[in-house]
């Protein structure tokens, strides 16, 4: 069987300057450049790929020159150049005018960031992203730094096909990064170094599928009391992410848990009454027999997800329901009232 296509574009800003591309299928990697918005609406059209990833903001702010999205990601020590910044903005109309049309053609369209799903495998710099690459496939074409970021804009996408990916998500638009081993040792590096100074709490929440249903708790106090809502808390001074993850579940629902990938970092300063709390979301399997704790009401297996939530967790469960079925989990819960 014959893997999916994937596309992944380094934009550029002006039709002047070349676009790095990069087209993966079964083992191999074609690497070139274009420069017209036609040319790449053409090689979609041929190509027609499941994917495409572009390396290049997908929405401008709402307020200012940066995103919550881009601030974030500065927060968690990616670099990005935000939308409003001078040089950006012709980048990102473009990056809004092929996503348009990408849509139109029912192709799923991410946003990535290059240099940030290097650091986010683990690899220091662009060279030795693109030697590792060599040894798991053949590449072939250009060889620039246009076509290397085109190349991991693309096994970005890869990466979100396989179920391989997590989401940083803020109210006005997302990067899929891939996920690795390395990423969640680096999480917790920044948690802790978030407790030693003035900065938004950091906590886990953890989306847990039992025999095709999902696990909510019920909340025994404000805010949200009486709502059902994702087991999760706060991480504690020098304890790793997926361990809070563990600790929470079990604490809440009485679960072991088997952590089957990271579904993404949110971070909305609103998302949480009681102040600025960014969650790191877990996808998970639960095992054993569900039990309420002193601090839940009660816990309850859903097939049918209540659309009344607590937090931003019903955005958290869609998109943990879309990494599950990536990573081919049949017999999912699904919303009340909805098909998916």
């Amino acid at each position: 069987m014959h893997s999916p296509k994937i596309l992944g574009i380094d934009l550029a800003g002006s039709l002047k300057r070349p676009s790095g591309v990069a087209i993966f299928h079964d083992n191999e990697v074609k690497l070139f450049t274009l420069f017209s918005n036609e040319d790449i609406m053409k090689l979609v059209k041929e190509v027609k790929p499941l994917v495409v990833a572009i390396d290049a903001p997908l929405s401008f702010p709402k307020n200012g020159a940066m995103r919550n999205l881009d601030k974030l990601m500065v927060k968690l020590h990616f670099k990005v150049l935000p939308p409003g910044f001078p040089g950006m903005r012709q980048l990102t109309e473009r990056g809004i005018f092929l996503k348009k049309n990408l849509l139109k053609l029912n192709i799923r369209v991410i946003e990535i960031h290059p240099n940030s799903s290097i650091k986010a495998l683990g690899f220091a710099s662009r060279d030795d992203f693109y030697k590792n690459l060599l040894r798991l496939f053949r590449i072939c074409g250009e060889i620039n730094k246009h076509t290397i970021d085109a190349l991991a804009a693309a096994y970005t996408g890869l990466a979100y096909v396989r179920g391989k990916y997590f989401v940083i998500h803020a109210n006005d638009g997302s990067i899929i990064l891939p996920y690795s081993d390395s990423i969640l040792t680096y999480l917790s590096h920044l948690v802790n170094r978030y407790h030693m100074r003035k900065s938004p709490a950091v906590a886990v929440d953890v989306v847990i599928l039992v025999n095709g249903g999902l696990v909510l708790v019920k909340r025994l106090n404000d805010p949200f009391k009486d709502y059902w809502a994702l087991p999760g808390g706060f991480v504690e001074y020098g304890e790793r992410v997926e361990e809070a993850a563990r600790r929470e579940a079990k604490e809440e629902t009485g679960l072991e848990i088997d952590i089957l990938g990271l579904v993404g970092v949110y971070s909305d300063p609103k998302r949480d009454p009681r102040g600025h709390v960014i969650s790191i979301a877990f996808l998970a399997k639960g095992k054993g027999v569900p039990k309420a704790s002193s601090d839940a009401k009660e816990v309850k297996i859903f097939r049918e997800i209540p659309t009344k939530l607590a937090f931003d967790h019903k955005d958290i469960i869609r998109d943990a329901l879309e990494l599950a079925k990536k990573l081919n989990i049949k017999n999912l819960p699904r919303f009340k009232g909805t098909n998916c």
